[in-house]
């Protein structure tokens, strides 16, 4: 093996020394590493401490990113000692933290192969606005959903849209319209309860466009529903999500979020409906997990 450069024993020595530092081992080290969304392989983490290999990968440079909140470095701790190239990808937008998707959707992976869908990171998300109406019989009729972007990256030129129904007794919602963009192909696993289609944008975005779509979906006849929520990737600058309620409003509505579907509810708060039967929830930098509200009819 040739002689490792000088910038891989850097970092090597950097990570070795902080994490003896944190007294942790490496497999504590995973863990932690996994409560933040990031999956790093035993091995992995051996060989970028011994300087063997360095991160080069979008996951991986995540992981250094998240590494050095885990062992309490200031920030460019580690990430400073990467190369140019890892560098610069990391100022293109991979030092925002995501969520794998099948975190979010367990039964997403045959559909995302197929697609091959772009990385959750090509665009950020400035706004995501979710409009929800139920009707007199307490269920989902429509689903409006306006998503303000901007790509992190040349060549985007489609975003996956995801939504997992909770009743699996009907099948997932369909397409009533689209704005400002045109859907691709859409799939439905009526035994999961699962919708993945690609939204295509107007136009091409290079690095720093920014875009704006709107959906519409609609839903067959269920069960009373109990909540809406919304599943990030990754952050949002803004969400906001109203849910517009029919003749009979729930006795109690309740804001959440939740790290991922494994994860306790936490930031919960009771919510009051407007006279017009409305409730509404509006939030700033929500990170990415799991925000919603649940209701008691």
């Amino acid at each position: 093996m040739g002689a490792v450069s000088s910038s891989r024993e850097t970092f090597a020595a950097a990570l070795d020394a902080a994490i003896s530092d944190a007294g942790l081992t490496l497999d504590r080290v995973r863990e932690h590493l996994a409560a933040r969304g990031v999956s790093v392989s035993r091995s992995a983490l051996v060989y970028w401490r011994m300087g063997r290999s360095k991160p080069e990968r979008e996951t991986s440079l995540r992981a250094v990113v998240e590494l050095e909140q885990v062992l309490g470095l200031p920030i460019g701790a580690l990430t400073s000692l990467l190369g140019p190239q890892e560098q610069r990808c990391l100022r293109q937008g991979s030092r925002t933290p995501l969520l794998e998707r099948r975190r979010l959707w367990p039964s997403v992976r045959p559909t995302a192969l197929e697609f091959d869908l772009p990385p959750e990171d090509d665009v950020r998300l400035r706004s995501v606005h979710d409009e929800l109406v139920v009707d007199d019989e307490h269920q989902e009729r429509l689903l409006r959903v306006r998503v303000v972007c901007e790509a992190t990256t040349d060549g985007v030129t489609r975003m996956p849209v995801y939504y997992q129904t909770e009743d699996i007794t009907r099948p997932p919602p369909r397409f009533a319209a689209v704005f400002c963009c045109r859907a691709g192909r859409v799939r439905k696993d009526a035994g999961g309860g699962l919708l993945v289609a690609e939204l295509f944008f107007d136009r091409e975005l290079a690095a720093g466009d920014v875009a704006a779509v709107e959906y519409e979906l609609v839903f067959s006849r269920g069960r009373p529903v109990l909540g809406y929520h919304r599943r990030l990737t990754r952050p949002a600058s803004i969400y906001t999500c109203q849910v517009q309620f029919g003749r009979t409003v729930p006795r109690s509505v309740e804001r959440f979020e939740r790290r991922d579907l494994a994860a306790p509810r936490r930031k919960v708060e009771r919510l009051r409906l407007t006279d017009s039967r409305v409730v509404a929830v509006a939030a700033r930098d929500v990170g990415a997990g799991i925000i919603g509200v649940e209701w008691v009819w």
